[in-house]
Parts: C-alpha cells; sequence; structure tokens
C-alpha cells in the first residue's frame, strides 16, 4: 500500500471520531431544549458533520494530485457554521449564571 492510498483512507476514517463528538453536541443540545423548552437549533448540527463528511470525501480525491480547494472552503464553513452554533448553544444555556 502506498501513501497516498494510506492518506485517502486515514482522511476518510478521521470523519467518524469527528462525527461522534458532533453528535454528542447535537444530543446536549436537544437534551436542554427538551428540559427548558428554549429553542437550541439541534437539527443544524447535522450540516457541519455534512459539510465535514464532504471535505473528508474531497481531500481523499485531492491525493490523487490536485488542490483540494473546494475541500478547504468546505471545511472553513462547515467550521464557521459549528463555531456560530456551539457559542450560541453556550449562551443559551449559561447566559445569566
Amino acid at each position: 500500500m502506498d501513501v497516498a492510498r494510506l492518506n485517502q483512507i486515514l482522511t476518510i476514517f478521521a470523519w467518524f471520531p469527528l462525527v461522534a463528538l458532533l453528535a454528542i453536541l447535537l444530543l446536549i443540545a436537544r437534551f436542554y431544549q427538551r428540559l427548558t423548552g428554549e429553542k437550541t437549533r439541534y437539527p443544524l448540527f447535522v450540516l457541519p458533520m455534512v459539510l465535514f463528511g464532504l471535505a473528508a470525501a474531497d481531500y481523499a480525491i485531492a491525493a490523487q494530485g490536485r488542490e483540494a480547494l473546494l475541500g478547504d472552503g468546505l471545511m472553513f464553513a462547515g467550521g464557521a457554521i459549528l463555531l456560530g452554533l456551539c457559542l450560541s448553544l453556550y449562551r443559551q444555556m449559561t447566559a445569566g449564571r
């Protein structure tokens, strides 16, 4: 197995632990919404999961010799959305405490 193939495999498999962490955040937001009745917009946590998955797929394809500008853009968009969601959830859960 050459290094490029190993890089492709590791890029794809690195996405799974990331999705597990994001799923935990989604479940925390859902639990808080059910507990308090405040809207946490927990279904939007699926969007970064999808964007990070598409970026990982693009990086795996890019290992074949092309630049991964699309993957970089998808990773940036997923990170920006995730940052906004996490900050919003943090403010909502800790406001006034």
